[in-house]
């Protein structure tokens, strides 16, 4: 066989090549050039001579003249894909036109052409090392030198070593003729390069996939050269042309779940919807809770410094009740007074129950003897068109509350029943107890507030207890009134119930536990009894000068010492400073600068001995203190009687 002239090959691939050889000198043969009109012909196809080193070396330098100083890497980087796309392309179409014009098709055969014409073109001699493995598939591997690359020897002549190979086009060329010729897509990277000062300009060719696992399979056969081959990257053709890959990959992925999740959508558009209108009703329930939170702060400083006000009239008209004699006429005006006055104090209750300042009072009280002193308010309460009956249960019923609560759940489902009969009607209050058996003692007490008004249907009967929730008219109610009585009755262990139809009035039951023992006596008519004198010093602190002198009065008419602060700084000072014993401290519990809580501490510290009781309408402090000799510090909520006062000061005086 004929020596190989223009390309080293292996001895598989030299019948391919050699009559690769001959096609393509047949081809070059026919080859004129004409000067007179610029044209240089070759087998009747134009071609184009252009220096070599404008393609390469000088190509580099003015990239990176037109990049600036400092920026070289950059500049080189730019200057190698625009030279392995443009190489790579025009490898490919004349792939394409010489395959065509000499009729080849076997894929060896029009990769071998490749090679035979890169010499006859000037690009550079090929030699193809044997262990090139050159198949249509993933597995193609092309391993070869490029001799004589004209770029590498553009970079030679200018006397410029290169910092990484050099030979771009000639890389982008070879593997886009490779390319047509195996329809696939080959990428081929430089990994030796004489203008670096390797000893050849060596190439591997794989597809864009297989090309780093080449470069690895070839460094494990030559282990010597695995320092010198570095610098090598993938051309950014290729690196763009796998991201669009896997970008629509991804794009492809992506509308399939899109198309999943809209039918999923369509299914749960529905729940959607409702979840919004859900939300929105929460984001309005949270606005009109935000505003009502502000509007309870106000209620409870309002009604706190009103209840200072309310003690004094109360305190003042007990002491006179106590000197005038029953029989005369002033005696019942002062009465009135102080009904007005307790009225008065419940109304802020409520005005501290909204605001959540109330402060809770739990005892044994009797439900009947509750009901009965709030009848007469709650007559006024109903207006006159309206007729209040009440029936009450014949024997006691002690249930464990706070009394205060316990009328306003009362008051509150009479004020509902009343606006439940625009055009009159009558109301009924009624208390029962429950027996779990015959024989068996009564376990529960049942108050009951009826009505002969509109009624209600079932839907707003399911909706009657949630906040909020309102049948009057806009601006005519918060909503607040029944699920504050609910929340009353299930915080002392109760239940609510509910009977109701349109046009046949409502019945609200009021399940309350029984429990054992004695209730405190009513406060009413105990102002005017007689008390012993009482011999103890109290330190009395409050801020209110009214308030203030009321209790001086109170305090000094039961024969106790006053020493009277009217505020923190000076009841320090007094204990300090007071040369005999004092034996309670009776202080407000909100003040300036220092609160009662506080107060108590740093008295205690003074004199460990002395007895606590809090004053408040209303308190954000835990009155949780407890006095040396482990008793619990009294405590009483303003506007109280003067009954209540001397109850509770003998209480934490006598240790009971």
């Amino acid at each position: 066989m004929t020596k190989l002239k223009t390309a080293r090959v292996p001895a598989a691939l030299e019948a391919d090549f050699a009559e690769a050889e001959k096609v393509v000198s047949r081809y070059f043969s026919d080859q004129v050039a004409d000067p007179n009109r610029g044209t240089i012909e070759i087998a009747g196809e134009r071609y184009v001579l252009v220096r070599a080193a404008s393609l390469s070396v000088e190509f580099f330098t003015l990239v990176e003249k037109l990049y600036g100083p400092g920026r070289k890497g950059e500049a080189h980087d730019f200057a190698r894909n625009i030279l392995f796309d443009l190489a790579h392309a025009i490898g490919k179409s004349d792939a394409n036109a010489f395959h065509a014009k000499m009729n080849l098709t076997d894929p060896v055969a029009r990769l071998a052409a490749g090679p035979i014409l890169f010499s006859h073109s000037g690009w550079a001699f090929v030699d193809i090392d044997e262990r090139s493995h050159p198949t249509p598939d993933e597995n193609y591997t092309l391993l070869y030198d490029h001799p004589y690359s004209f770029e590498s020897d553009a970079w030679l002549q200018e006397g410029r070593k290169a910092d990484t190979p050099v030979c771009i086009m000639n890389a982008g060329y070879s593997s886009g003729w490779c390319e047509e010729s195996f329809g696939q897509p080959l990428v081929a990277i430089e990994v030796l390069c004489r203008a670096r000062g390797d000893d050849c300009c060596r190439f591997i060719m794989a597809p864009p996939t297989r090309i780093d696992e080449q470069i690895e399979t070839y460094l494990a056969d030559e282990p010597a050269l695995a320092t010198r081959i570095r610098g090598y990257q993938l051309p950014d053709f290729f690196a763009r042309k796998r991201i669009e890959e896997e970008l629509r990959a991804a794009r492809d992925d992506l509308e399939r779940r899109v198309r999943s999740r809209t039918a999923d959508l369509r299914d749960t558009n529905e729940r959607l919807r409702s979840e919004i209108a859900d939300r929105e009703r929460v984001e309005r329930q949270l606005e009109t809770t935000q505003r009502l939170e502000s509007l309870g702060r106000l209620a409870g400083g309002v009604a706190h410094d009103f209840n200072n006000l309310l003690g004094v009239i109360m305190g003042y008209s007990s002491i006179l009740q106590r000197r005038v004699p029953s029989a005369d006429p002033m005696h019942s005006m002062l009465v009135e007074i102080t009904d007005a006055a307790t009225l008065a104090a419940n109304l802020t209750r409520q005005l501290l129950t909204f605001s959540r300042a109330q402060v809770l009072t739990m005892r044994s009280i009797d439900l009947n003897e509750t009901v009965e002193e709030l009848l007469r308010m709650l007559r006024r309460l109903v207006g006159d068109d309206i007729r209040l009956e009440s029936r009450r249960y014949s024997g006691s019923m002690i249930v464990e509350a706070d009394a205060s609560q316990i009328e306003q759940v009362l008051m509150n489902l009479t004020v509902n029943a009343r606006d439940a009969m625009p055009d009159g009607g009558t109301i009924t209050i009624e208390t029962t107890v429950m027996n779990p058996g015959e024989g068996q003692a009564p376990t529960h007490a049942r108050l009951s507030v009826s009505d002969t008004g509109i009624g209600m249907d079932e839907q707003t009967q399911s909706k009657i207890f949630e906040p909020f929730f309102t049948t009057k008219k806009h601006g005519e109610g918060t909503g607040l009134g029944l699920s504050t009585v609910y929340g009353i009755v299930t915080q002392v262990g109760g239940t609510i119930e509910i009977d109701s139809q349109l046009g046949m009035g409502a019945r609200f039951d009021v399940v309350l536990p029984l429990t054992e023992g004695d209730t405190l006596a009513s406060e009413r008519g105990q102002d005017l009894q007689p008390r012993e004198p009482r011999t103890e010093t109290v330190l009395l602190v409050e801020d209110s000068i009214g308030f203030r002198a009321l209790m001086a009065d109170l305090l000094g008419d039961d024969g106790y010492t006053v020493l009277v602060a009217h505020d923190a700084n000076d009841a320090l000072r007094i204990a300090r400073q007071h040369p005999g014993e004092i034996h309670v401290l009776l202080t407000d519990v909100v003040m300036p600068h220092i609160k009662g809580p506080e107060l108590a501490k740093l008295v205690l510290k003074e004199r460990p001995s002395v007895k606590v009781v809090f004053m408040s309408g209303y308190s954000d402090e835990p009155l949780n203190l407890e006095t040396s000799a482990g008793l619990r510090a009294g405590f009483l909520p303003k506007p109280f009687t003067p009954a209540a006062l001397d109850r509770e000061l003998r209480r934490v005086v006598e240790g009971s």
